[in-house]
């Protein structure tokens, strides 16, 4: 009985705080991988919101369309002149 005892108060004094060590030591990255993983959606978020601008991509093409046949023309001044 008196092994049960000394078995007991070598689990309080040594094991339990040798794992509450472990366990803070585990507990800063894992809190600092959730504050990145808040900070990438709130990137995510942004992202999100700024693809509301998407219907705009059709004009932009247009756009370079238009922008595309003047170089080609001015292209083609260029090499009569020269």
């Amino acid at each position: 009985m008196a092994l049960w005892w000394i078995g007991n108060l070598i689990l309080a004094a040594v094991i339990i705080p040798v794992v509450l060590i472990l366990l803070k030591n585990l507990l800063a990255p894992v809190s600092k991988i959730g504050h990145e993983a808040d900070t990438i959606l709130a990137g995510g978020v942004t992202i999100a919101h700024q693809l509301d601008l998407v219907p705009e991509v059709a004009h932009t093409r247009d756009s370079i369309k238009q922008v595309r046949s003047g170089v080609a023309a001015y292209g083609v001044a260029l090499d009569k002149l020269l």
